[in-house]
């Protein structure tokens, strides 16, 4: 059996912000801003802190946080 080696690649982090609300229907309108080649290095802690300072730019909410990481896998 071969041995696979997993190779991080750069990742990305989507902010998911409440812009406002449907009239209809109520629900809330959700935009997104995604920085994307995060580097593979940075730790779900140093993303997150790096989150809270950019939310705190933001004009909107936040709704969630999603962060992305991509890997390659190889023999």
């Amino acid at each position: 059996m071969a041995v696979v080696v997993v190779v991080p690649r750069d990742s990305s982090l989507q902010l998911r912000m409440v812009t406002g609300t449907n009239p209809v229907t109520g629900a809330p309108i959700i935009e997104s801003k995604t920085f994307n080649k995060v580097k593979s290095t940075a730790t779900e802690q140093d993303t997150y802190d790096v989150v809270t300072a950019l939310v705190g730019l933001q004009k909107y909410p936040l709704d969630e946080i999603r962060f992305e990481k991509e890997s390659q896998l190889t023999q």
